[in-house]
């Protein structure tokens, strides 16, 4: 029987190591390559293609697509997440019916946010289950969200209409929802084009969670006006924390390190859209199931919330 000495476990050890250092070299050298020799819109289509490709490890997926990508994020961050989302990519992947719809599938986060929600209503002496009728979601992906209040939250609601940019979760939702019967209705198009799109239109709540980070600061200013412009009842935000400071003391929106996310200075955007903070929450540091606390529920500054 052949014998192992701890001289050789250390050279197998050394051996590995020059081994992947290798690979990540030429995983570098891939990249350089491909960013130096394809216009932007060819990589684009390639990390499309790249996604499509089951037989490659999802994760490993999500690398390439950032990595081809990433001069992409440096020349225009919000154009980059928007290309992501709109393609089902990196992040957006995750987003699949099996996964999202149920009530046990909801996250923590989302649900101590929707029970602020169910609070702040009912100090208002409006009933949850009977006098809510109208709810907008402002970047639904699959609907889940909406399914949820439909199911859990507010029975009584005779419209749920949620948009978003991600095409494969607009109709991958919707068929789920079909087959639920359920009242919910998911279009697709661009949260930028809400005042277009809603003319007219007006909603008990309107809400958004974990969308705004993912827009520069302009935009999102844009987007929290538009929300204000057709609430008639509530608007409620969930947004990226800050982990040092109240996001209230931020004179200017800042990036998120590992992604290019923006941590927003919400109050500011809410109160220069003509609403008024009825309630919110801020937790710092706090992470739970990977989400921040930074809630707001608003009101527009002409409107009192009374009973229906």
């Amino acid at each position: 029987m052949p014998q192992y000495s701890s001289s050789n476990s250390i050279n197998f050890a050394r051996l590995f190591n020059i081994w992947m250092s290798t690979l990540n070299d030429l995983k570098q050298i891939i990249k350089k390559v491909s960013c130096a020799t394809l216009p932007l819109p060819c990589r684009k289509k390639l990390v499309v293609w790249l996604n499509r490709q089951q037989w490659i490890n999802r994760n490993r997926r999500n690398w390439w697509s950032t990595e081809i990508l990433k001069d992409f994020a440096e020349i225009d961050i919000n154009e980059y997440h928007r290309f992501l989302w709109a393609n089902h990519l990196a992040y957006a992947e995750t987003y699949e019916p099996v996964t999202r719809f149920g009530a046990d599938n909801i996250k923590e986060s989302r649900k101590i946010f929707f029970m602020d929600l169910l609070k702040v209503i009912r100090q208002h002496e409006i009933a949850p289950s009977s006098q809510v009728r109208s709810i907008f979601e402002v970047g639904c992906s699959l609907g889940y969200q909406l399914r949820y209040m439909e199911t859990d939250l507010f029975p009584g609601a005779e419209v749920l209409i949620g948009n978003d940019i991600d095409k494969y979760a607009i109709e991958a939702g919707s068929e789920y929802l079909r087959n639920h019967n359920s009242k919910v209705q998911l279009f697709r198009f661009d949260m930028e084009d809400l005042d277009e799109r809603l003319k007219g239109r007006f909603f008990d709540i309107i809400i958004s969670t974990g969308v705004l980070m993912y827009l520069q600061e302009n935009i999102a200013t844009k987007v929290v006006q538009a929300m204000m412009n057709h609430t008639k009842g509530i608007m409620a935000i969930a947004g990226l924390a800050h982990s040092e400071k109240d996001n209230s003391l931020l004179e200017q929106s800042v990036p998120r390190e590992r992604d290019g996310s923006f941590i927003h200075n919400i109050d500011k955007m809410v109160e220069n859209a003509g609403g008024n903070i009825i309630s919110r929450r801020w937790e710092g540091d706090t992470d739970i199931d990977g989400n921040t606390i930074y809630f707001l529920f608003a009101t527009p500054q002409s409107t009192a919330i009374t009973a229906q």
